[in-house]
């Protein structure tokens, strides 16, 4: 795909179809009809910071990402908000929201499969990604994105279609598996990155 590509994206809202720009996708663009905005919010991460539950107030706490590293503590309840990595032995379910916190500053690897409920082949692939996300917990981190109530983040790692697997470490993109996919070939695929 050129780098001179466009996006067709239906308004949430109106549903009008909007030619968005590659250059543009990133800004959150809005709907030419409505005027409301064509992806989801953005990222509390573009903010500079993150929301942290206290586990012994429930209260949400927004802290600076640099103030992360000294230890901070509840507003409400002075208590110490917990950093720990949470792990599950079934897939996480992401949004555009949820994305940033949940995969980029993910210290486990992290895989992401992008599918669509109505798409036979993510049908079928969907009982692998749940038995690697039991047999690899703690190990790898396996998530599942929905691309027809997310676009904004299908957009931005250009998924053209479904099932497709993107595999992510450090934040970065390290490999992508597109189309159905033998369990097989998928644990060949991830072993180098397990922890």
């Amino acid at each position: 795909m050129s780098a001179t590509s466009d996006y067709y994206v239906r308004c949430g809202q109106c549903y009008a179809k909007n030619k968005v720009p590659l250059a543009r996708l990133g800004q959150n663009p809005s709907c030419g009809k409505c005027r409301h905005g064509l992806f989801s919010p953005p990222s509390p991460l573009s903010s500079g910071s993150v929301i942290l539950a206290c586990q012994k107030c429930q209260s949400q706490n927004r802290v600076r990402l640099e103030k992360i590293a000294s230890q901070p503590r509840c507003g409400k309840c002075k208590a110490p908000l917990s950093l720990e990595i949470k792990t599950s032995d079934a897939p996480l379910g992401l949004s555009d929201q949820s994305f940033s916190e949940t995969v980029l500053l993910s210290p486990l690897p992290t895989l992401v499969n992008f599918y669509s409920p109505n798409c036979g082949p993510c049908r079928l692939l969907n009982p692998v990604v749940r038995q690697m996300a039991k047999d690899y917990e703690g190990r790898l981190q396996v998530s599942s994105l929905n691309v027809e109530a997310n676009q904004y983040i299908p957009s931005i790692y250009r998924v053209g279609g479904t099932p497709t697997l993107i595999l992510f470490q450090r934040g970065k993109e390290v490999g992508r598996l597109e189309g159905y996919q033998p369990a097989a070939r998928i644990r060949e695929w991830v072993g180098p990155y397990l922890w």
